[in-house]
């Protein structure tokens, strides 16, 4: 070196290679200690020129990279060069992480007397990897329905790798206590853990975490010891060397807080400018998470229970009922409970004030019936009630003070109202075995109690069969109606709402009777359902639908796609899926054209559902969940089944804009479908305020009467003709 030096031009080169060079330079003998380095290693170590010259490497180095350190070294002393990742602890305490590439140093005579490396400090691009490799994980783990707690752990091992020596905790927010619960604390010290797994109470002055959730600001303590936040809870932290702690609020989306990212370290620290917008991502990550599993947890209560009253909806109603009759029950009643005259308060007083008062009305009949009992909303004005391991005269007694507490006047804003209910009731085992049954004749032994003067209650007996009868002669003008040409299909456009063309339609099924006149869908179609009609009747709908589909192409309407609505039994058919083909073989339509919509309920048995939808796929036919958010509801089937839209359900929509929470489960669903690649359509867009609400909030379709009322083939044609400049194409 001091040959080379003599020489100017070899000074410079020295100079630019290694004096004067970015990256750290160094060189170090055959026992690795330091002998040469630049102002560049000086900085990026934090050490003086002084206090590394003579030093070994191993002083320096990060003890979990140590070992692999050792075995480059020792590959150059061989005669190789080396590149690779290693770390080192600043004399400040933080770590650097380096790309360090280093070659023998070899004199005149071909021996080695030393190394020559290179370190290019990687702190920040290694932090940045880490950062948006565990993000993009994190966001996978919420997308395939892992348990929050392990998306929260994730989190917290995620920021500990990229804080240093920090260790991380998420507590949640617990409303109704006013306390922080452990959400995710895995490396904590375990009395730490269980500490804060009590309950941390939010408030100024209760610690780090406490204070963070009660101010919604972030509070940095860099010294446990001596902060007056910490007085309460000083001696734990210390006990297990927790010397400092940052505190950030986890908020939503309308800053409602959710709870506290923290992280700890053995020493005083203050966060720096890059530790900042770590946590903020570690913040992100929590709150979207938790969002996330609270909207989904919100989908499935709406699942199980009535929205309007809070009450189980006949879903639940169905699981409770058959556990109380697998459980061999001694004795069980079923009480059906209409609400006489309902209408008439509805169109007198409007829908709001009927609204209030079912709620009233659920509260009233839930604080008449023991604990273990359920009491859910059929429908409507219906309630219906399973009073378990219950004697007759028990049942009367409960049905009394239901009559008694209901004939008590209401007090709605403002105003007096009066309702009367008529209950029915079947026992069993005596007037059946099976729910369907019971439910069947507690309903009929309500019509009684109507027919008897309302407000009453009637127990089933076999004298009660006008309701059944009723129920035969409409089944059996069913039968003939296909033959009499008596159903016909109406048409409600689907509108794309970037575009605001028509691309589609639903076909909807109608029964006029030449005597009774229109009968509702939802009278029949359950009678069809339960004696097979469904089947025959189903399989009209899908060749009038595609008779109809060519129609359209003959008028010149070969944009218009039409949607057709599948029963259960129509579903898992065991030829549907040949039935299907040959219609689509028959009439020559172009299958891609074709849309059906299941349901949720179709959906339970994932395994069969899935290989049915898969064989309907490979005829060319797209496939529609129907709506979402009402039915099974577990999220786990839309990665399993070959769906391409959710149809939001119209009661999700209904009230928007003036209901917050509703405009929430609507976007979430928009949101959550479109990160699986689905298309959105909204059901019962009846304002142009909740078509502007889809529009903003990035719905694809809508339908409803905002847009246009069910419309046979006829007037289909004309209002497609009359619309032709927003026909799709």
């Amino acid at each position: 070196m001091e040959r080379l030096l003599d020489h100017s031009s070899a000074n410079e080169f020295y100079n630019s290679l290694f004096i004067h060079n970015q990256d750290a330079s160094y060189g170090m003998d055959l026992k690795g200690n330091f002998i040469l380095l630049n102002d560049s290693f000086i900085a990026i170590s934090g050490y003086t020129r002084e206090e590394i010259i003579g030093q070994s490497f191993h002083g320096i180095i990060r003890e979990k990279d140590l070992a692999n350190t050792e075995i480059q070294f020792f590959k150059v002393l061989n005669g190789e060069q080396s590149t690779f990742e290693t770390s080192i602890i600043h004399k400040q305490g933080q770590v650097v992480n380096l790309l360090v590439t280093v070659i023998p140093m070899v004199n005149a005579g071909g021996d080695i007397k030393g190394i020559v490396g290179i370190a290019k400090d990687i702190t920040e691009e290694k932090r940045t990897r880490k950062l948006l490799d565990g993000q993009n994980k994190i966001l996978e783990m919420i997308a395939k329905g892992f348990k929050l707690e392990e998306v929260l752990t994730s989190i917290t091992l995620l920021m500990e790798d990229v804080l240093d020596g920090g260790l991380c905790s998420v507590l949640l927010m617990d409303h109704n206590q006013g306390i922080l619960k452990k959400g995710a604390a895995v490396n904590l010290p375990l009395e730490y853990i269980d500490f804060i797994s009590h309950g941390v109470p939010v408030g100024p002055g209760s610690g780090s975490c406490g204070t963070a959730a009660y101010t919604q600001k972030p509070v940095i303590v860099e010294d446990i010891e001596s902060h007056k936040l910490w007085n309460k809870h000083r001696d734990i932290a210390l006990k297990h060397n927790l010397r400092a702690c940052w505190s950030y609020p986890v908020l939503d989306n309308q800053s409602r807080t959710l709870g506290t990212f923290a992280a700890y370290f053995p020493e005083q620290n203050k966060p720096n400018d890059v530790d900042m917008i770590v946590i903020e991502k570690a913040t992100y990550l929590t709150s979207l998470a938790i969002q996330h599993y609270e909207s989904e947890e919100k989908i499935n209560y709406m699942a199980y229970h009535d929205e309007l009253t809070g009450l189980p909806n006949r879903r639940l109603f169905g699981v409770k009922a058959s556990q109380a009759l697998t459980n061999k029950t001694e004795t069980l009643a079923l009480l059906f409970i209409d609400l006489d005259r309902f209408k008439l308060i509805n169109d007198t007083l409007g829908h709001n004030i009927g609204d209030l008062l079912l709620k009233e009305v659920a509260n009233r009949i839930t604080a008449c019936i023991r604990h273990n009992d359920t009491a859910a909303r059929q429908g409507g004005d219906e309630f219906i009630i399973l009073l378990d391991n219950i004697t007759k005269n028990k049942v009367e007694s409960i049905a009394m003070r239901i009559l008694n507490t209901l004939s008590t006047p209401f007090y709605i804003q403002g105003k007096e109202v009066f309702v009367t209910p008529s209950i029915g009731i079947s026992m069993y085992p005596e007037d059946g075995h099976h729910e369907s049954d019971l439910l069947r004749k507690s309903d009929v032994a309500m019509y009684q109690a109507k027919k008897d003067g309302r407000n009453t209650f009637r127990f089933y007996d076999l004298n009660m069969d006008k309701q059944q009868e009723e129920q035969l002669m409409l089944e059996n003008e069913l039968r003939k109606a296909l033959d009499k040409n008596e159903l016909s299909l109406y048409y409600q456009p689907i509108i794309d709402l970037q575009s605001s063309k028509v691309i589609s339609v639903e076909a909807l099924l109608r029964w006029k009777h030449p005597s009774m006149g229109m009968i509702s869908p939802a009278k029949f179609i359950p009678i069809a359902e339960e004696n097979g009609l469904i089947l025959p009747i189903g399989q009209w709908v899908i060749e009038s639908a595609c008779r109809h589909l060519r129609t359209l192409d003959l008028k010149g309407f070969t944009f218009i796609d039409i949607a057709v609505n599948l029963s259960i039994r129509q579903f898992y058919q065991t030829n549907f899926v040949s039935i299907v083909a040959n219609i689509i073989r028959e009439t020559g339509i172009n299958p891609t054209r074709l849309h059906f919509e299941i349901t949720e309920s179709m959906t339970a048995d994932v395994q069969l559902t899935t290989s049915i939808l898969n064989e309907l796929k490979t005829l060319g036919v797209s496939i529609s969940i129907d709506d979402f958010g009402i039915g099974y509801s577990s999220l786990s089937y839309l990665r399993s089944f070959p769906i391409n839209i959710l149809k939001i359900d119209r009661s999700f929509i209904k009230n928007i804009p003036q209901n917050k929470e509703d405009q929430d489960i609507a976007t979430m669903i928009i949101f959550m479908a479109h990160k699986l690649g689905l298309k959105v359509i909204a059901e019962g867009a009846e304002t142009s305020e909740q078509a502007k609400f889809l529009v903003e909030n990035g719905c694809d379709m809508a339908q409803g009467y905002y847009f246009s009322y069910p419309l046979n083939m006829k007037e289909l044609l004309s209002y497609l003709g009359e619309n032709a400049s927003l026909i799709g194409d």
